[in-house]
Parts: C-alpha cells; structure tokens; sequence
C-alpha cells in the first residue's frame, strides 16, 4: 500500500533529475488580457519541455515505488477517432488489480519535439487531455498552472477518482472530486444527474493503483 503522499514526493524526487536544466516561468500576464500579436504566436516552445520533464518524473515515480511497469516506446492501440499526434508512446501498466493503464505520448510544439504530452486510458487507449492544450503566447499563464493540471489528471487516474462517461456523441470526463468536464451539449443540471446515475451510457473507470495488495 503507497500513500498518495508518498507517491507525489517521489515525483517531486524524481523531478529534480528530470527538470535539471528547465526553468519554470511565471503568468506572463496575470494583470492584463492578452494582446492580439500573442495569438497563434509561440516565441519560445523549448520551455514546454518542462511538462514532458513531470511527466517523465511520473513515470520513474511509479517504477520506485512499485506501483506499475513502465514500457518506453511502446506500440499502443487506440480507440478509434481518438489517437493524437505523437512521437512516440510510454505505457504504463498498473499492478493492482482492475487499475486502469495509463498512456503518456510525446508530441512536438513548433519545432520541439518531446515539448507536449498527451495523456490516454485504457487499453485500447483513449486520449484524455494534452498539455499545453494551447501553447501560444496568448494562452500561456505560466508553467505552474500546467504542471498542477497534469499532475492532478495523472493522480485522478492513480487514485480511481477518473472516469469517462459516453453515449456515442458526448462525453464526461472526471478527473477527481468535484473536477469534471464535458464534451457536447446538456443541459443545466444534466451532467450532474448523469454521474449520478450513468444508466445506458458507456464508463471507463478503474481501481486505485495505490492498493496493490
């Protein structure tokens, strides 16, 4: 049995190897909107790297501490319709029983490889979110906000707290206690009916990793 505590200080552990050499930036506008010229623009990309750094520090995090096996490089298969543009794929196969594996895929940002990640579930693989879900200057507030998405995503998962709902045209994705989103049109109140009670929609969800007993 890992604690969820245990667990991210050894991604904080591993993350010092990892990000050696990467700089976290702060909100580049945190009192102003962003200008039109900063739209669609992407001066720097090689700072994205720091996202593929935590999530590498992930992956080494759940070899130390006994929770999955990792599989660098490896061929997946994903869901139809739903497979991103990638370099290439790491597979992550938890050990507790009915825990769902974990896909972390590399892709390019400008002219950087290795500088975004994709996140997918399951097997065959779902694609769940990527970071930076934008990348230009416009979007951009600040390397923390990334971090703390991606971990929080990567901890949904770990925890069983993840689930994804669908019925062929919308989807619902929970990423952890009161952390949702939503693909598609509902109506106000309707999301929340529906987690309650999924009835005729398809759900992937899955066992914490942190019980492997």
């Amino acid at each position: 049995m890992v604690a969820e505590s245990e667990l991210l200080a050894a991604v904080d552990n591993a993350f010092v190897i990892t990000g050696r050499g990467l700089a976290p930036w702060p909100d580049p506008h945190p009192d102003r909107s962003a200008r039109e010229e900063e739209y669609s623009r992407l001066l720097n990309p090689e700072k994205w790297r720091i996202i593929g750094a935590r999530a590498q520090a992930w992956l080494v995090a759940f070899v130390d501490t006994d929770l999955a096996v990792v599989e660098p490089n490896a061929s997946v298969p994903w869901h139809l319709g739903s497979r991103p543009i990638v370099a290439r794929t790491d597979r992550i196969t938890p050990l507790a029983a009915g825990a769902l594996p974990l896909v972390v895929a590399h892709s390019g940002l400008g002219t950087v490889n290795g500088a975004g990640v994709a996140l997918g579930v399951g097997d065959p693989a779902v694609c769940v979110t990527w970071f930076p879900e934008c990348g230009c200057d416009a979007c951009d507030s600040g390397s923390q906000d990334e971090l703390d998405d991606l971990d929080h995503h990567i901890v949904g998962i770990v925890s069983g707290a993840f689930r994804r709902l669908s019925d062929g045209t919308r989807t619902i994705t929970v990423v952890g206690e009161g952390r949702w989103n939503a693909s598609g049109r509902f109506e106000r109140g309707e999301v929340e009916a529906i987690l309650a009670d999924p009835t005729e929609w398809d759900e992937l969800a899955g066992a914490s990793w942190l019980d492997t007993t």
